[in-house]
């Protein structure tokens, strides 16, 4: 089953019984009104025992009934909220292609009903002059059972919810709902205390955690307070991106990607702060994953030069090659989608689900004595950060043996340069978790020198893209002659890559040099 998604922007009204909708009419925009006949909806709500998607202000419900019956999931967004259907399916056993957007947050945790609610709806449309719906009025009576909690609650209310002829901008949306409200308000109606029927239905006013047991951080938190909340916010990264890397959208596996490494590097260089024997376990889980997404990363890469490079050729020859085409871009892509594959079982396991609750559960060990400030250990896990990076920096002479034509010079070059680029990620991802996010509290100076060490990694990244390309470009081009064809191109982009490489080298000895007189 695929997903019809869209934006639900809607405001909630509470009204008294025997309340009468007042005529819309006269809103901007509204040609005519149009009501409809009142018919009947019944939804029952699922959740974890823990009430992990109600944490994370998600509703997820099987609704029959209207026009849109079906498996709902309704998720935060900027604007509104994103609502996400499929189908209807018999029963009430919730179908996996539902849980796939969430789960990072229910993991392999059973799914129960959490609430019932029945609903007599009559809807009230307000058209424009073309027929469009701008706005859709229901007025609902509401019958709801709190499953667990064994109470039922009776109540009516108003939603006005935009329609698809709604206006385009945000501003002017706001302004056409203010009016409905300001219609509505006159006629007796508040504003609901409760976000949505679930919550009134739970007896709460909206769904979420309170956010009270994580408290602020500034210059006078310990450092402790300061790393934890920092690593707070990546773990809530990691999971907010895992739909997206599922769904294969474009960048998500690379920035999921991006996000474990952060992690690693945070929890290495702060694992004295939080503790070895701890710390070691979940890096060593998130390498496993980091190794997953890199599978699927790595040939997603290598396949974009590919095709760039063939572009660049077969627009100056004014001619495609098909072949090289086929073998240089189709064969990664091919291996891309078996890697993918993997991803999505592995994001599916026992192991990747207990590894999200580690990380969410994860807190610093008891300590005695008096706390280290968080300005402290930031600049002491920096400075030892930079000294790495510096030291671990290889000269232009060496680094220009990876070019070479001895084999065991230019393995050797190469992974002084890996074990560099490794450095300088360390050192960026060290001053940016210093300067910025939840744990940040150190200022511009270290931002810099994050921001140097992003010069050496890039110029390294982009040295080790060129000369891997370079490599697969000749063992593929060994399969092409073997199979008779012409192996001309890949002569052309071979000596390309290389000479990418090369520039790339002396990009990253200049960003060497800037970053040893920062880090001085």
């Amino acid at each position: 089953m695929s997903a019809a998604v869209q934006t639900e922007i809607e405001r909630k009204y509470t009204v008294e019984e025997g309340a009468v909708l007042p005529d819309l009419g006269g809103v901007t925009g509204v040609a005519r009104v149009q009501a409809e006949e009142p018919f009947g909806l019944e939804a029952v709500y699922f959740d974890t025992e823990a009430l992990d998607l109600a944490r994370a202000r998600v509703a997820l419900r099987r609704r029959a009934g209207g026009a849109d019956e079906g498996w709902h999931l309704k998720l935060p967004a900027d604007e509104g909220r994103t609502e996400m259907q499929w189908p209807l399916t018999v029963g009430e056993s919730v179908p996996d292609e539902v849980l796939e957007p969430v789960r990072a947050l229910v993991r392999d945790r059973a799914l129960t009903p959490l609430a019932r609610i029945a609903t007599t709806r009559t809807i009230t449309e307000l058209l424009d002059e073309d027929g469009g719906v701008v706005v859709e009025v229901a007025d609902d009576q509401v019958t709801a059972s709190d499953v667990r909690g064994g109470e039922v609650r009776a109540w009516r209310e108003w939603e006005a919810e935009l329609g698809p002829a709604a206006p385009g901008t945000r501003a002017e949306r706001e302004t056409l709902l203010d009016e409905v409200e300001a219609v509505l308000h006159e006629a007796g109606a508040t504003v609901s205390p409760s976000v949505s029927k679930l919550a009134q239905a739970l007896g709460r006013t909206g769904l979420g955690s309170s956010g009270a047991d994580a408290p602020a951080v500034d210059r006078r938190s310990s450092a402790e307070e300061a790393v934890l909340a920092g690593v707070r916010e990546l773990v809530a990264e990691l999971i907010a991106l895992d739909p997206a890397a599922r769904r294969d959208e474009p960048d998500a596996v690379h920035r999921m990607r991006t996000t474990v490494r952060r992690l690693r590097n945070v929890l290495a260089t702060h694992r004295a702060l939080l503790g070895r024997e701890r710390v070691g376990p979940l890096r060593e889980q998130l390498s496993r994953l980091g190794g997953q997404l890199g599978e699927v990363r790595d040939l997603e890469v290598r396949a974009g030069w590919a095709s760039d490079a063939l572009d660049a050729y077969e627009a100056e020859r004014g001619a495609a090659d098909g072949a090289a085409r086929r073998r240089l871009v189709g064969e990664l892509l091919e291996e891309r989608t078996g890697a993918l594959a993997r991803l999505r079982a592995a994001l599916t396991a026992e192991p990747y689900f207990r590894l999200l609750d580690d990380l969410e559960g994860f807190g610093g060990p008891e300590r005695t004595g008096d706390a280290v400030s968080a300005r402290h250990e930031q600049r002491s896990t920096l400075r030892k950060a930079a000294e790495r990076a510096v030291s671990r920096s290889v000269p232009a002479e060496e680094a220009a043996e990876s070019l070479s034509d001895g084999v065991t010079e230019s393995i050797e070059a190469l992974g002084h340069l890996h074990e560099s680029r490794k450095a300088a990620r360390k050192l960026r991802h060290a001053a940016e978790f210093a300067t910025g996010g939840a744990g940040g509290v150190l200022g511009a100076r270290s931002a810099t020198l994050g921001e140097l060490a992003e010069d050496l990694q890039d110029a390294l990244g982009e040295h080790r893209d060129a000369s891997l390309f370079a490599e697969h470009l000749h063992l593929v081009a060994g399969r092409a002659h073997a199979s008779g064809e012409d192996t001309f191109v890949y002569g052309v982009l071979y000596q390309r890559a290389q000479d990418q490489a090369g520039r790339a080298l002396v990009a990253a000895d200049r960003a060497r040099r800037a970053l040893a007189r920062a880090a001085r």
